[in-house]
This record gives structure tokens, sequence and C-alpha cells, in this order.
């Protein structure tokens, strides 16, 4: 058996290994096992130092790319540098530092500022907290818009006004309703309010409502 052969059982055998155990395996020195590992479809952790290496054909990739195996973090991207700009790049409403963090499985404390200035990101401050986005213009606006009326809905009850009246004093005079009683109650009432719009309501101002569907 040559030396590739064996490189790629050990892969195969391990999942994941690095170049020193490779080297120990093969009784040769690293730089031997970096210049034959180049022969094959390899990818390296963008966490824990880039020590990690795994063939390509091995990796389960997520919707995001990334491949954790062991608590060892890979990207079909590469780099941790490019793999941030990728998600990024890719998400719908920009990303902050949980997103990104829950995505990478990484700390971001321990690498976002370092590449706040990177060309292909943009970092905006957006109620108190950094957002990271695209900085293609068309894409930044798009996303930018997404994040801000999320937001505002976040801050905006389902109901407002005298529709939200309606649903407390019904809510009050029975007490036993579920939310599609209480739509179809109002319904007869001429005020049309969907079942999910009473729940997201309730939910809103935290009311703990005892009825089947609410709890």
């Amino acid at each position: 058996m040559n030396t590739l052969e064996c490189i790629e059982n050990q892969f195969i055998e391990k999942v994941v290994v690095t170049l020193r155990e490779l080297s120990q395996f093969l009784n040769v020195s690293i730089r031997t096992i970096q210049r034959k590992i180049r022969q094959w479809d390899t990818i390296r952790s963008y966490d824990h130092n880039g020590g990690y290496f795994s063939l390509k054909k091995l990796a389960t990739f997520n919707s995001y790319g990334i491949w954790e195996y062991n608590n060892i973090h890979f990207s079909k991207f590469g780099t941790l540098k490019d793999t941030l700009v990728a998600i990024i790049n890719n998400s719908s409403h920009g990303m902050d530092a949980p997103q990104i963090r829950d995505v990478l499985g990484m700390d971001t404390r321990s690498f976002l500022f370092q590449y706040k200035d990177v060309s292909e990101i943009k970092r905006e401050k957006i109620g108190g907290n950094y957002v990271y986005f695209s900085s293609d213009q068309q894409q930044f606006s798009e996303q930018l818009l997404k994040r801000k009326l999320d937001s505002e809905a976040l801050t905006q009850p389902p109901l407002k006004g005298s529709a939200a009246i309606s649903v407390l004093v019904e809510a009050i005079k029975h007490p036993g309703f579920t939310s599609e009683q209480l739509s179809g109650h109002l319904h007869k009432q001429g005020i049309k309010i969907k079942p999910k719009v009473i729940q997201s309501f309730f939910a809103f101002y935290g009311i703990e409502k005892k009825t089947p569907d609410l709890r």
C-alpha cells in the first residue's frame, strides 16, 4: 500500500485527523504530509487554529455550508473569513453576533472584531447592536429593509385600538372561550379577527389565557 492510500485509509478510519497524527502514523515528516495531502480533496477546520483535516467526501454540510464533527467545524467555503463573508452575504436579513455564533459554533468575541473592515461585508448599528450585512449595495438595502421590518414587527402589538379592546372585553366576558370561539363570537359582531392573531395578541402582552389552545 502506497503513502497516498495510507493517508486515505487514515481519514476514512478516523474521519478527522491532524498533520502530526498522519506524520507519526506514516513515520514521515509533517512537510511530507503537507505535500502529499494536497493530492486529496481535503478540508481544513476553521476553528482550533485550523489544526484538523478531513476529506471533503466525508463531510455532511448543513444548509449554511457548515459541518461539525466532535466539536470541530469545517466549511465548504474554506477559511473562517471566507465562511463569515459567505453566510452574511447569503442571509436575508443580515446577521448579528448571536446569529453568527449559532451558525459557526464559535464565540464571536474571539474573531468578529478583526473582520469588521473586510471589504465584502459592512457593519451597521441597529437598535444598539451591530449587524453585519453584504457590502453589495442592492443586497445591503434589501437585507436592511427586511431587518428593520422584522424589528418593527416585534415591537408592535398584533392588535391596536378598538380591535384590541374588543378582544379584551369579550375575553373577560367569556373566560372559557378559546381563541377560535372568540374569533367566531367577534365575527358575529362584524369584527373579523383570526384566531392566530388573537393568540399572538395574548402572547405579546403575556396574558395567560387558560384555554386548551393557549396553554
